[in-house]
């Protein structure tokens, strides 16, 4: 019996010490919480004012950095910036760096407490084992002074006046002989600039940063006001180059005589005109007054009207006979205003100018081989017809006398009629056939006359017409016709 109780006491005994044991354990394990709770919530507070690790703001690592290092550290960091201007061709005019700007941080305190207001301090374990992570990318601020960049500009060459080449507008070129005409001549877009403009945009570019800045596409440059492409301007080219293409082969009286471009570029005149919009206008204008000095002067060179002959009578002397009216003569004006039509259109022609008065062939020996012969010292008339001598006859022409003398002279057939009555301050005489050839003088039948030729015409000359017998004023009315040659002369 005394055995059974010494094991009750021992096994008593045995589960005393069991639970202090356990109770010890459970102090420790109630102890190492606590510890571990206290350090877990020592180490959180920590972190109420420091980054956890695993933050990076940056590419910066803020591992146990609080907002205030974190600032300081980030503005510490080296501004780095460049805006590169660029022109014509893509061509670098020049650039800005962060000197250049004075570029400087704007406090970052503020976006790093932002960022930091988001951190649980309760995750820094998980911080520790690598599992949390935070990483951020933060937009600060910057500042710069506009003072400085407005200086540097100041120094750029391409802002200078004195270093800028104005821009040059299209234009016509000057006659061109290898071409034989007129060639638009493109413009040239120098390198002057807005410069206001500029700097405007430049500094716009700053504020926001821009890395690049087109000042070709953005307009900058002042630009030509008339290109190669001015609708006006090839349309002035094109004219002109008409005018030259004009081509006009004269027969002026028997004389080939070739006007082209090479003389019609000597008559062009340039009227430029602005619109009420600013519209370029550059209208062709011919010199008139050139084109009517080049009709005169060709008229002057190959018309005979008025000129002297140089005359073999029928009676074989040679003598001067003084030009009554009869020849080639231009018509000036008309002829004038034809060509400057012709020139216009661009034409390509062969032509006769207008004559006002032609002759029986072309020429200066322009009187030919039909003519009547008028021989006032004999009182004799020959009829020349294709070179033969046809008909002859006597007559009786102006009374010497009393001033009515027929004047010598050559000239043209006005016309002829039948039938006509001639009439006078002191005369009406109905004759058959009337030839007049210089005003009112002219050839007749004089049927009260009984004779012809000798020295009648002396005394008992005509008013100063031609007094012929019947039958050979019919036969000459046969051969003459309007501008029939008539040569009248006295030795």
């Amino acid at each position: 019996m005394s055995d059974t109780m010494e094991i009750n006491k021992e096994q008593k005994k045995g589960k005393k010490n069991k639970w202090i044991l356990a109770a010890i354990i459970s102090a420790i394990v109630i102890l190492v919480l606590a510890i571990l709770v206290m350090v877990y919530f020592r180490i959180a507070d920590y972190y109420k004012t420091h980054f956890l690790p695993g933050t990076i703001i940056n590419g910066i690592v803020c591992d146990k950095m609080d907002v205030g290092q974190v600032s300081a550290l980030l503005e510490s960091q080296p501004l780095e910036y460049n805006l590169s201007v660029t022109g014509y061709e893509d061509k670098v005019l020049g650039s800005l760096d962060e000197k250049d700007i004075g570029l400087r941080y704007v406090s970052t305190l503020e976006s790093v407490e932002h960022i930091f207001e988001f951190q649980n301090p309760l995750y820094w374990p998980l911080a520790y084992m690598g599992i949390y992570e935070s990483s951020n990318d933060l937009t600060y601020g910057t500042e710069y002074d506009k003072e400085l960049v407005i200086q540097s500009l100041n120094e750029w060459d391409i802002l200078k006046k004195d270093k800028m080449e104005s821009p040059q507008n299209a234009y016509i070129s000057e006659y061109q002989p290898q071409i034989k005409g007129y060639e638009i001549i493109p413009e040239s877009l120098g390198n002057t600039l807005d410069v206001m403009k500029v700097k405007e945009l430049i500094v716009r570019a700053v504020e926001e940063r821009a890395e690049e800045l087109d000042l070709e596409k953005e307009g900058c440059y002042v630009l030509p006001e008339i290109t190669a492409e001015h609708a006006g301007l090839k349309a002035k080219c094109k004219e002109l180059n008409l005018l030259l293409s004009a081509q006009i082969v004269y027969d002026w009286n028997g004389s080939e005589v070739i006007l082209d471009g090479e003389t019609i570029k000597d008559w062009i005149k340039d009227q430029e005109v602005v619109g009420p919009e600013g519209d370029y206008k550059a209208e062709v204008v011919l010199d008139e007054d050139a084109v009517a000095a080049y009709v005169a002067a060709q008229a002057k060179k190959y018309d005979t009207y008025g000129k002297h002959r140089e005359f073999t009578t029928a009676l074989g002397k040679t003598i001067t006979v003084l030009n009554g009216g009869y020849g080639w003569k231009t018509d000036r004006e008309k002829e004038t205003q034809e060509l400057l039509a012709l020139i216009k259109e661009g034409a390509v022609t062969k032509r006769e100018p207008l004559y006002r008065v032609k002759a029986a062939q072309k020429g200066t020996d322009d009187i030919g081989s039909s003519y009547v012969e008028i021989d006032l010292s004999n009182q004799h008339l020959y009829v020349h017809w294709k070179g033969e001598i046809v008909l002859e006859t006597d007559f009786v022409s102006g009374n010497m006398s009393n001033g009515n003398t027929t004047p010598g002279g050559l000239y043209r057939l006005t016309y002829k009629t039948t039938n006509a009555v001639l009439r006078g301050r002191d005369y009406v005489t109905p004759v058959s056939y009337w030839m007049p050839f210089n005003g009112n003088i002219g050839m007749h039948d004089a049927t009260w006359r009984s004779e012809f030729g000798g020295n009648i015409f002396m005394t008992n000359g005509s008013h100063g017409c031609i007094n012929l017998p019947l039958d050979k004023a019919q036969a000459i009315y046969g051969y003459v016709s309007t501008g029939f040659p008539i040569i009248c002369y006295y030795y």
